[in-house]
Order: C-alpha cells, then structure tokens, then sequence
C-alpha cells in the first residue's frame, strides 16, 4: 500500500469515527432526555454540585484557545481538503497565525498554573487516590448507569485525565506543526519544512504530516465532545466560567450528597486574579 493509500484511508477511518461520535452525542443526549435529567436541569434547576468558579485569566485563556482551536481545525482540514478555489495561501497563512497564537496561549497557561502568585492552579489538575477511586462512579454518570455524580474536586477524574491527555497532544501537534511550517526563515535561505525534508527524507514528512493529521482529528473529537458536555449536561460549569451566571448549590440537583431545593443562580463578575 502506498502513501496516498494509507492517506484516503486515514480520511475514511477518521471521518466514520467522527460520524459515529456524533450519532454516540445525539444518543447520549436523547438519554439526557428520558432519564428526566433534562427536565431536573433545565426546568426545575437542579444541576450536579461544582465549584469551578475560576478568575478572569483562565477565563480569557481558554475562551482564546477553544476559538482558535476551531479556527485551527477548520483550515487544517481545508488544507486537507480544499472544498472551494483560490482560499489555499489564505487559509495556510491563517493556519499558521492562530497555530502561534494557540502555542502562546498553552505556554501561558502553564505558566499560571505554576506561577501565579495568587492563583497558581496545578494541583486542582493532579489525579489522587480520591479521582482514581471515583472514576468508576463517573463513567457510570455520565454513561446513565447511575444519578450520583461523585464530587470530590474541582474537576472530576475524567476531565483531569482528557486535560492532562490535552495537553501532552498540544505540545505534539506544536512541534509536528513547527517541524512542517513552509515559510523561509529570516536570513536563511530555508524554511523549517525543507530542514526537515533534509534531515528525515519524504516519508519522515510524510510521518510527521499524517501524525499532525491524526492529531488535528484527535483534537477536532475532543472539542466536539467538550463542547456537548459544556452546553448540555455541564451547562452551570460553562455558564460560570464564562462569567454569565454563578450558581450557588443551596440544596437538590442529583448529584452527591444533595437534598431537594433547587439551586440559586445570579449573576456575578469573573473573579480576580
């Protein structure tokens, strides 16, 4: 089998498996439905305990990269595909603008997490004995085997371990990325792109294109799934992270350890840094 082979059957697998991911979302969501949790959610006001309520740096950063995540996503895969005529160079060029943009953003972030002098959030993002033992009781949340949502951080196990998993991909995806990037270098007569070449020869760019591909797919799933949660199942999490409202657990919701009073929400301003 050769290259261009194994790239229409890359674009073949990918494509079904986005396709079955959706139609996996519109199940989960019309179970979100039956089992009367949309009703409990969005009618009555009921919502699992959280606490995320960061302040306006992550706020700003992730609002920043989840945009320029899909920017990425749309002209990577017009690259790929090149649906319409003439928006090649626009679409490359933008590309590789939001491609720095994003890099920036996760250097950023780290950054925070470590060195804020208020704020610095890392731990809230370390899986402990407490996560491991409750990720049985989340997938079976989320999977509608069970109405307790287990609550014992900020963020629960499964959105530690897609964060963590998050991350290592992004510093991937910079360097493939980087390792491929077409425009000539100042003072050299080079680009990054014919370094490479040089150096692993057309089929190690060839690796290095289809791993950044797979990536792109992995990281266009991964923002599909996030975002599904976000305005569905976990829309009190989005609402106050964004700053939009603030939702004060007083009592009800069906996660853990909760009564019947629904929650209280009011709007508020992010928090400070």
């Amino acid at each position: 089998m050769d290259l261009m082979q194994i790239n229409v059957w890359l674009d073949v697998a990918f494509s079904a498996i986005y396709v079955c991911v959706l139609l996996f979302l519109t199940w989960h969501f019309s179970m979100f439905v039956i089992k009367g949790r949309f009703r409990k959610a969005f009618i009555e006001g009921k919502w699992p305990e959280h606490d995320a309520r960061p302040p306006a740096t992550p706020k700003v950063l992730h609002a920043f990269h989840m945009f320029s995540m899909i920017i990425l996503g749309f002209t990577g895969m017009y690259i790929r595909f090149p649906y319409f005529g003439g928006g090649r160079e626009f679409m490359r060029n933008t590309h590789y603008v939001f491609m720095f943009i994003v890099i920036v953003g996760v250097i950023w972030r780290v950054w925070y997490a470590f060195k804020s002098k208020t704020n610095a959030d890392y731990r809230e993002f370390a899986i402990g004995k407490k996560d491991i033992e409750t990720a049985g009781g989340v997938l079976k949340y989320y999977g509608y085997l069970s109405d307790d949502k287990p609550h014992v951080a900020k963020y629960n196990v499964m959105q530690k371990m897609s964060y963590g998993l998050f991350l290592v991909m992004m510093v991937v995806q910079a360097l493939t990325g980087l390792l491929i990037w077409r425009y000539q270098l100042p003072l050299i007569n080079a680009s990054l792109y014919t370094g490479t070449a040089a150096i692993v020869g057309a089929t190690g760019v060839w690796m290095i294109r289809m791993l950044h591909y797979v990536l792109n797919w992995g990281f266009i799933i991964m923002t599909t799934v996030h975002m599904y949660l976000a305005f569905s199942v976990d829309v009190p999490c989005a609402l106050d992270f964004f700053g939009i409202k603030e939702m004060d657990v007083v009592e009800g919701g069906h996660g853990h350890g909760h009564a019947e009073e629904a929650p209280v929400f009011s709007a508020v301003a992010p928090a400070a840094d």
